[in-house]
């Protein structure tokens, strides 16, 4: 045998060593199926499919709508997890604001909802004829002092107008006012 093979078969061995190795250290460092998901969580009081909430102001008008595809309560810390949540809330004037976020989770005793994953807040046409798209990620929203804000990446479409950078304060409801906080970027394109 000459060393030319003799390093190959000892190359040969190594990388299988190492691949048996790593394929040894995976199976003992996967979390099982049983300890990831929901029951990690703590305990379930209750929960729901297709749930749908409205609440009404005082004058007997919708004020918000909750639709999400699941909700959880967990006893433990007394909070509800929502999966595909949407939220619409409803001013005095205009289209309503509606938000979309791939989770939530609203704790019992606060009066804000962390919105997790993907994060869409959309208000259709208005009296000026102008459409309002927010894409982010990561969001806290307060329905009842119509607030948001987020420390991700923000881009904010009301064409011809986008708006984008990192970090934002969103004040909803008839007069809309967004802040954003860092590395903002403005591009206005000019109808030809």
């Amino acid at each position: 045998m000459s060393i030319f093979a003799l390093r190959s078969l000892v190359t040969y061995l190594a990388l299988a060593t190492l691949a048996l190795s790593t394929w040894w250290l995976a199976g003992i460092l996967t979390p099982s199926e049983e300890s990831s998901g929901t029951g990690a969580h703590g305990t379930i009081d209750y929960y729901s499919k297709n749930l749908s909430r409205t609440l009404m102001d005082e004058n007997g008008k919708p004020k918000q709508l909750l639709f999400t595809v699941s909700l959880t309560h967990y006893v433990d810390g007394d909070r509800s997890e929502l999966t595909e949540p949407v939220l619409t809330l409803y001013g005095e004037d205009g289209p309503p604001w509606v938000i979309h976020s791939d989770h939530a989770v609203m704790p019992g005793n606060s009066d804000t909802i962390f919105l997790n994953g993907n994060v869409l807040i959309v208000r259709e046409r208005d009296e000026n004829g102008r459409t309002l798209k927010i894409v982010t990620q990561n969001a806290r929203v307060q329905p009842d002092n119509n607030y948001a804000e987020t420390d991700e990446f923000i881009q904010v479409l009301s064409p011809p107008d986008e708006l984008t950078g990192k970090g934002a304060r969103v004040h909803f409801g008839d007069g809309l006012k967004v802040t954003i906080l860092s590395n903002v970027r403005r591009k206005h394109e000019i109808p030809q």
